[in-house]
This record gives C-alpha cells, sequence and structure tokens, in this order.
C-alpha cells in the first residue's frame, strides 16, 4: 500500500480504526520522523526509537531519554 493525499503515512491502515484516529496516529509518525539536532555530536539527524521514551543517534550511537513519540529532550 502507498500513501494518499489526506493521511499520508497512515494510508497503510486503510478504512480501519476511524479517521480521527488515523489523523492523531500521523501526527505522531510526523513527530517521531523529524531530523533533529543530536544533544551530544551536533549533527542533524532522523534518531531512532528503541523504546517508549529512549532514543538513539545513529552516528555517535549516544542513547537519551526524550519524549514518549518524539526525541526530544
Amino acid at each position: 500500500m502507498g500513501k494518499t493525499k489526506v493521511v499520508k503515512e497512515t494510508g497503510r491502515y486503510g478504512a480501519r480504526y476511524g479517521m480521527s484516529l488515523r489523523r492523531r496516529m500521523l501526527k505522531i509518525l510526523s513527530e517521531r520522523n523529524k531530523k533533529v539536532n543530536c544533544p551530544k555530536c551536533g549533527k542533524i539527524v532522523r534518531m531512532r526509537k528503541l523504546s517508549v521514551g529512549v532514543w538513539k543517534c545513529p552516528r555517535c550511537n549516544y542513547c537519551y531519554a526524550g519524549q514518549a513519540y518524539s526525541p526530544k529532550l
């Protein structure tokens, strides 16, 4: 399945779960996938999520605790 105009990345859910939940999930996914500055090396990268609130920089392997759905400190 691909992306659609209205729901973009959540198009993979099809007609399931309702529009309001898919919009909420779209907001979470777009925050999670943004590029941010690494607190240690200072590079602008897309952080990897290890678990709830634990984020890892792919360049310097620095792990830190951020927010549950976004890598902000």
